[in-house]
């Protein structure tokens, strides 16, 4: 009996392992006091293979949702993620995912299996996260509708709905 606890301990310590979220975020800018610096663009096909195209977030408050389909932490935060989503699109605010350092067809199940309600992009080779300065998912960013990034959340959905609510 023992044995089984500490190897469903390991085994959990090493999923999160792969998310980084264990690391000490006492360093790290969890969330932020006002806009922090223009957000890069991206124009990138969606794991649809859709166009996304920045221009069209022009004059709206954008989400962006950095995951991956092997971050633990990202499969259990998903649902609440699709609830906010529901809430907030309707509002005219734009989510859009970042899969990270997913092959194509991992991320697009991972949509399938969560009915993500919202479109993602491919960033296998880590240049979106590089550019949003992302250390690990799940990471939330808000960019407010003139393009500035106004928050970062890591690890949590508490307190995006305010700044939401500041922002529409």
């Amino acid at each position: 009996m023992r044995a089984r606890l500490l190897a469903t301990g390991i085994a959990a310590a090493l999923m999160l392992a792969g998310c980084g979220l264990q690391q000490d975020l006492g360093s790290v800018p969890i969330t932020g006091n006002g806009p922090v610096g223009p957000a890069t663009p991206i124009s990138a096909p969606t794991l649809t293979g859709t166009e996304f195209a920045w221009s069209s977030t022009h004059g709206h408050v954008v989400v962006l949702d950095f995951w991956g389909s092997w971050c633990s932490p990202c499969n259990a935060e998903q649902p609440d993620l699709n609830k906010l989503a529901a809430q907030w699109m309707p509002k005219g605010v734009i989510f859009l995912g970042v899969d990270e350092q997913d092959p194509i067809a991992n991320g697009a199940a991972y949509e399938r299996s969560y009915k993500v309600p919202y479109a993602s992009v491919n960033d296998a080779n880590e240049v979106i996260i590089s550019e949003y300065n992302v250390i690990d998912p799940p990471t939330l960013i808000v960019i407010d509708a003139k393009g500035d990034i106004v928050d970062r959340f890591l690890g949590t959905l508490a307190g995006i709905s305010t700044d939401l609510s500041k922002l529409t």
